[in-house]
């Protein structure tokens, strides 16, 4: 279980919580709600802020896609003027939970709705003219060894909710060399692609090299 978990200092609104208990009634992944404070360490002493935290089945935990699942779950906003995250759990770490946290939703009968999501990812493929524009831009950034892409795309069932793509790109953290190779992408490969994100690091196996230094 993560650590720094305790009681509840703050509670949402009641039509707020109204709100996900109605959501929650729909689906039948998500088995239980808990509402629970956590505190972490800050520069100048302690900072807290509070999740909900959601169960599934330990298999599903152990099988399932996670992150898709986060990502792709439309629970409602949660409102309260304090810092907040939603992160789920095994059922295995209930009891714990339940020793401090408040429970403000159990499933009694399963819902329609699986919330049955999957990520698939693909290398990034565009078009020959804008790669060899994109790689004669970062070309003048000699930080830069690499840059690798692919499309990460979110599923529910086999319905396409949404995609980006995300490049890699592999130079020293201390180069700044995100913003100039992302000023360089939006203006040849992302032409048309409004979600992307880069991070710095080495192309993973699957993905598509759109530039490679020279050595």
């Amino acid at each position: 279980m993560r650590e720094g978990l305790d009681a509840p200092t703050l509670q949402l609104p009641a039509d707020n919580v109204d709100e996900i208990r109605a959501y929650l009634d729909g689906q039948s992944r998500i088995t239980v709600a808990i509402w629970v404070r956590h505190e972490q360490q800050g520069l100048d002493g302690p900072l807290f802020d509070h999740h909900l935290m959601l169960g599934v089945d330990d298999r599903d935990w152990e099988t399932g896609d996670m992150r898709a699942l986060e990502e792709g779950m439309r629970i409602p906003a949660l409102q309260l003027g304090e810092p907040t995250w939603i992160d789920l759990f095994p059922l295995s770490e209930l009891e714990p939970l339940r020793s401090f946290g408040t429970v403000l939703w159990e499933q009694t009968v399963p819902g329609e709705d699986p919330l049955d999501y999957r990520l698939t990812s693909e290398p990034f493929e565009p078009d020959s003219r804008a790669v060899e524009s994109f790689a004669a831009r970062v070309a003048a950034l000699p930080a830069v060894r690499c840059v690798g892409a692919d499309v990460l795309r979110l599923w529910k069932g086999d319905d396409e909710v949404e995609a980006q793509v995300r490049l890699f790109v592999d130079a020293p953290i201390e180069t700044e060399a995100l913003p100039p190779v992302l000023d360089a992408a939006r203006a040849s490969v992302l032409a048309g692609w409004t979600r992307h994100s880069a991070e710095i690091g080495r192309p993973h196996d699957s993905a598509a090299i759109l530039y490679g230094a020279v050595t």
